[in-house]
């Protein structure tokens, strides 16, 4: 996250919040409509369920009646069981035939049968078919007798849908069967396109079913969980969830009369929350184009935030290069403005301690380069006190001169004498003067012998043998005439001073192309440092000379006069083999 930008971050927060919000919102909604359509879908079912069952009870208690009614008629005079039957048919188009069974010792026997063909003729129907359906779906008498009522489904593939009634008699003497078409049952499942109604009997087979191959099929359904629980008598009425063909239902059942059948209404669950689909969608959608706008708006609002802030680290950037004194404009937000109020104030206080930075540096390089000229002061007055030896000498012989001639060359020898103590003293004085940051075209050989006209007599006075490589041809550089002569003098003076207990003492000071690079190498025979030595060897105030013969600033403070040169001053020393520092400078570019 912290590798992403202020307006990154922005973005994917309101983006993130904005999604989390619609999602806790969705769940919410989805689960509220959920719930309420959950439980008003078991209501409706249970509603569905109890008023089909008490149609169907009406139905079957209406035949039930019409049926013992003639059972008890035709036991008392069976001789008007036709005239009757006939009147039954009249009263009931649904009813296709009707038969007695008389119960006896020896067994059931048929004692009446009829059929009106005419009626049968109407509906394509033969009265061999009635037989069939009875020959392949047999009455249980026994069964019948035990129950009083039993409801049963005769239909005929592959077209003939019947529906069977048989009422037990009182006595129990008689079975009364008759044959019905199921239409008015059918019309009591058909309730509508989403609520799936059917009826099944005392055993789970079906009787009623808006599919009606499943009624010619004669198909069992004992093994759903709202028939297992509708037949198992636990409960009249009841609901249930379950899943049938990999689809989730929700079902409630009701019995019909005490046991005779049982009454399902089902409903998907797929179609149920159809409208809680339709309502996520249209959700996910109205969420998406929220997400979108209130990320363009947030595009736009972090570009207004970050812009000052960008503003900010360009001016930094500058500011980190060293062009003090930049400043932004206070513009913005409250936070941003107290931000660029306080760079600005940064910058100005940058200028100022850069502007004392550099006295106290100048002061810095000016004490040490008065150091030096303190060490140099013997031999420069052995150096300047030859050519005066001469001087005297030759005035004096110059008063004694007999003819103008001699005089003049007395006069010559004299200017010669002069000019040489002239020199010297003329480059100590640069060399003390306080430093000037002015840079100039030099050539890199020129600036080591002015160094080495300073030092090399108080180098021989101290033993040392200072020879020189200066290559021809080095390109030229841009610097500081009197600096660069100052980091020379002192890596020159330092080397004398590290072969103080030498048996050998030999500085060489060589030159060198190196690349787009120019180098001066300074070696010395001394003793070498260690490896703990060289870490510490430019470091302020850090010295291994005795107290008094060295302050420890030399090296910072040339080290930091060549980096202002853009070079780098470096050095490679091991212990016993005398140490080697090396100033590279750039190449001055026309």
């Amino acid at each position: 996250m912290t590798r992403l930008s202020i307006r990154a971050q922005v973005v994917l927060l309101v983006g993130l919040l904005l999604l989390a919000a619609m999602a806790v919102y969705l769940t919410l909604a989805t689960r509220i409509v959920t719930r309420d359509k959950e439980a008003t879908v078991y209501d409706v079912n249970a509603l569905v369920a109890g008023a089909v069952a008490d149609q169907v009870e009406t139905t079957v208690d209406s035949f039930t009646d019409k049926l013992r009614y003639f059972g008890q008629e035709y036991a008392t005079t069976p001789g008007d069981a036709e005239r009757r039957a006939r009147s039954l048919f009249q009263a009931d188009d649904e009813v296709l035939s009707l038969e007695v069974d008389a119960i006896t010792e020896a067994g059931v026997e048929r004692a009446f049968l009829f059929v009106d063909s005419e009626r049968l003729a109407t509906l394509n129907i033969e009265k061999d078919d009635i037989l069939l359906a009875r020959r392949q779906t047999p009455v249980p008498f026994e069964v019948v007798r035990r129950a009083g009522v039993l409801l049963q489904n005769a239909s005929l593939p592959p077209d003939l849908a019947l529906l069977r009634l048989s009422v037990a008699t009182s006595d129990g003497r008689a079975i009364i069967t008759a044959e019905l078409r199921p239409e008015r049952l059918l019309r009591t499942v058909n309730t509508g396109s989403v609520t799936r109604v059917f009826l099944v009997d005392s055993l789970g087979r079906v009787l009623a079913h808006r599919d009606a191959a499943r009624v010619l099929a004669h198909e069992d359904l004992s093994a759903l969980a709202p028939v297992k629980a509708a037949l198992a008598g636990k409960a009249a009425r009841g609901a249930e969830q379950y899943e049938q063909d990999g689809e989730q239902r929700l079902a409630s059942y009701a019995r019909v009369g005490a046991g005779l059948a049982a009454v399902v209404a089902e409903v998907p669950v797929a179609e149920v929350f159809g409208a809680t689909r339709e309502l996520s969608s249209r959700s996910l959608l109205f969420a998406s184009g929220v997400v979108a706008i209130a990320l363009v708006l947030a595009v736009f609002l972090s570009r207004a935030l970050t812009a000052p802030l960008r503003r900010l680290g360009d001016t930094m950037a500058v500011i980190s290069k060293g062009e003090y004194g930049v400043t932004v404009p206070v513009e913005g937000a409250p936070e941003i403005r107290s931000v660029g109020t306080a760079l600005n104030e940064m910058s100005r206080e940058l200028i100022r301690r850069s502007d004392d930075l550099q006295r106290a540096h100048n002061n810095l390089v000016q004490s040490e380069k008065l150091s030096a000229v303190g060490e140099l002061a013997a031999s420069v007055a052995h150096e300047v006190k030859n050519p005066m030896v001469g001087i005297l000498g030759f005035a004096q012989l110059g008063k004694e001169s007999d003819t103008m001639d001699e005089a003049k060359e007395y006069f010559g020898l004299i200017e010669s004498d002069t000019q040489r103590a002239n020199k010297i003293l003329q480059n100590l004085l640069e060399f003390a003067r306080p430093p000037e940051m002015e840079m100039e075209p030099l050539g890199l050989n020129d600036v080591v012998q002015g160094a080495l006209q300073l030092c090399r007599h108080q180098l021989q006075m101290q033993g040392v043998k200072v020879d020189t490589s200066l290559a021809e041809g080095l390109g030229g550089i841009q610097g500081n005439n009197n600096q660069l002569r100052q980091v020379l003098l002192n890596l020159m003076m330092n080397a004398g001073q590290a072969m103080a207990e030498s048996a050998t003492k030999r500085v060489t000071v060589s030159t060198a192309l190196d690349g787009d690079f120019v180098k001066v190498l300074v070696q010395d025979t001394g003793p070498g440092m260690s490896a703990e030595v060289m870490q510490h060897l430019f470091k302020p105030f850090f010295t291994t000379k005795r107290r008094g013969l060295g302050t420890g600033l030399g090296l910072s403070v040339s080290r930091s006069i060549i980096e202002a040169h853009k070079g780098t001053l470096t050095a490679e020393s091991q212990v016993g083999q005398g140490a080697t520092f090396i100033v590279r400078l750039p190449v001055r570019t026309s």
